[in-house]
């Protein structure tokens, strides 16, 4: 009789300590991408299990929610307290698919972004053949191999534009891809006037490499860089300077004969 007492004594005990202890705090996340390469609308939708309710949520973005939203690609860090202050640290990553690129005929290839509803390469131009295989006159600063992979190549109008003079050539561009005209160059820096901290930041959105130029002499390599247009301006032709200390485009008229640097842009809008 006595052991009997004390098997049932020790069987509630056991079942009263399995009731009181709760499960530790787990999470199973779902977590949607961004949608394409610099959008920001991934999102994280916390699960959480264990512990004792209500919990509390602190983000590395400051967010106090389950759910966070309207994220950019990154990783986000977060830690949840229960009532009895256990706390769970947990990382979570939000993904994008990769930076699209466009490939010229010899292979290199070019990030790219949708700006003012076209397509921008947002690296400078380093191609020495056309699409046909015949040689570009071009320059490279001081003559460095080093500096073409870094800031590309500097092209004068002409050899630019391929010999053409037509506004809008396709030019030393690849094939689907043209020299961009004065307007489109407004167009973009319109677009791009983006805000950050108060001061318009172009160069951020326009992943510019300062390339310097070429009149008479390599200049300015790492504080300036210049892009040349398809619109002729009298004996000069139309571009866009911007200086790595002044948020800022400038629009100037250029020496055909100075070399400065390319970006393309697709001749079609994005879909």
């Amino acid at each position: 009789m006595a052991k009997n007492l004390f098997f049932l004594l020790a069987s509630a005990t056991i079942i009263l300590f399995v009731q009181c202890k709760r499960a530790p705090l787990q999470t199973n996340p779902l977590i949607k991408p961004a949608s394409d390469f610099g959008l920001n609308d991934g999102e994280i939708h916390l699960n959480v299990t264990g512990g004792k309710m209500p919990y509390t949520f602190i983000w590395s973005n400051q967010k106090t929610d389950s759910v966070i939203n309207q994220l950019a690609a990154g990783t986000y860090f977060v830690t949840i307290t229960d009532a009895k202050n256990r706390q769970l640290i947990d990382t979570l990553v939000v993904t994008q698919p990769p930076w699209p690129v466009c490939v010229d005929a010899q292979g290199n290839s070019y990030k790219t972004a949708v700006l003012g509803g076209k397509t921008w390469m947002v690296e400078n131009l380093r191609n020495t053949l056309t699409n046909k295989g015949d040689s570009i006159q071009c320059l490279v600063y001081n003559d460095s191999l080093a500096h073409a992979e870094a800031y590309g190549l500097l092209y004068t109008w002409d050899a630019a534009m391929n010999h053409l003079s037509n506004e809008g050539a396709q030019g030393i561009c690849p094939d689907g891809w043209h020299i961009p005209t004065d307007m489109e160059w407004k167009a973009l820096i319109d677009t791009v006037s983006s805000v950050e901290n108060g001061i318009p930041n172009p160069g951020k959105e326009l992943s510019l490499e300062y390339a310097g130029y070429y009149n008479n002499s390599y200049q300015n390599l790492g504080a300036s860089v210049s892009f040349w247009s398809s619109t002729q301006a009298n004996d000069n032709a139309w571009k866009r300077y911007f200086h790595k200390d002044i948020s800022k485009a400038f629009r100037y008229h250029e020496k055909k004969t100075n070399a400065i640097s390319v970006r393309c842009v697709k001749n079609s809008s994005p879909e």
